[in-house]
Parts: C-alpha cells; sequence; structure tokens
C-alpha cells in the first residue's frame, strides 16, 4: 500500500531520467486526477506505460487505476489453459494479457513461490514491451504499443475484447516481426 503521491513522483522521475517502459503491478478503484495528468504526460514524452488491469473479477467495468487511462496498457490475467482468471479485471481498458495465475516469483524475506494476480501479468507485458523495443530501437512507444497489439496472440473474440484485449502478448512474435504495424482503432 501507500499513497498516489509516491506514483506521480514515481512518474516524474521516470520522465526525467529518460525511462522506456513503466510496469506498474499496481492500482486502485479511484485516482486523483493528478494522476492520470502525470500519466498523460508521460505518455507525451515517449514513455510506454504498462498497469495491472486489477484483481476485481469477474464483473465487467471492474479496471482499476492507472490501468484505466488511455494513455496505460492494461493488463489482464490468464491462467496455463489461456482461459482469463476469475479474479482478474475486465473491461473495454483491457489492451492485453499474459499469464497471472501461480506464477513463480521471487519472495520477500528472500526464496521463490507462485503468486497470482494481474500485479504478475503486467511484468509479462513489460519485459515484452522492453524487449520488442530492444529490438527496435529506433521505434517511439506509439509503434511499440501497436506492434504489442497487432502481434498478440487472440485469445477472445475477434479483435480487442473486454477480457483478453488484443490477446496474449507474444515475445517472440513482437521481438522478430519486422514489418511496422498498421495504426490499430482503440490505441493511441
Amino acid at each position: 500500500s501507500g499513497n498516489w503521491s509516491y506514483l506521480i513522483a514515481g512518474i516524474d522521475w521516470c520522465i526525467k531520467n529518460r525511462m522506456k517502459v513503466l510496469s506498474m503491478s499496481l492500482g486502485g478503484p479511484a485516482a486523483p486526477s493528478a494522476l492520470e495528468a502525470m500519466c498523460n504526460a508521460a505518455w507525451s514524452k515517449g514513455l510506454l506505460l504498462v498497469a495491472a488491469a486489477g484483481n476485481s473479477g469477474p464483473a465487467m467495468g471492474t479496471v482499476g487505476f492507472p490501468a484505466k487511462y488511455g494513455s496505460v496498457i492494461a493488463v489482464s490475467a490468464i491462467d496455463s489453459a489461456n482461459l482469463i482468471a476469475g479474479f482478474s479485471s475486465r473491461g473495454p481498458e483491457v489492451e492485453l494479457c499474459a499469464p497471472g495465475v501461480n506464477v513463480l516469483s521471487t519472495l520477500p524475506g528472500g526464496g521463490f513461490g507462485t503468486k497470482s494476480g494481474t500485479s504478475m501479468a503486467c511484468p509479462h507485458v513489460s519485459g515484452v514491451a522492453a524487449l520488442a523495443w530492444g529490438a527496435h530501437r529506433y521505434n517511439n512507444n506509439v509503434t511499440i504499443r501497436r506492434l504489442l497489439a497487432w502481434t498478440a496472440d487472440n485469445l477472445g473474440i475477434p479483435g480487442r475484447d473486454p477480457l483478453y484485449g488484443y490477446g496474449r502478448v507474444d515475445a517472440e512474435q513482437a521481438a522478430t516481426d519486422l514489418v511496422g504495424p498498421p495504426a490499430i482503432p482503440g490505441i493511441p
């Protein structure tokens, strides 16, 4: 837990220090307008923002902040069968999905264990974004965001849907696709 002011300061630091990808495994049901302004500022400065959609499923319209903002990629969680996790937030803001159930991770205090949540799915997308940007280093945040959507493995209805977004993020495809993605409706 923490204060939104911590996140706002952190995003400001990322802008000033020329970060490329921000991974935000956090969120809440409401946020101050200053957070949206800071996310929009980061996006306009060329940063790619990725956030956990939230763990308020299975109801629709449950994507939290900052994932709910248009300048942020909202990530839902899927299980090993590529099905939306029961806890995963859902809504039209969901842009991509990634593994988020029983994900092996380091634990506070040392050691390893499994955790579940959209906070576990979010770093998968952030990592793929960094990998894709490294492979296509002369591109910008707009192109990389479109590339992630364009190369995602569709899991739901064709196109974007409120459970999976454009689909499961695909690291290999995003890193090796040499053709620039077209403009995609719903992505700035």
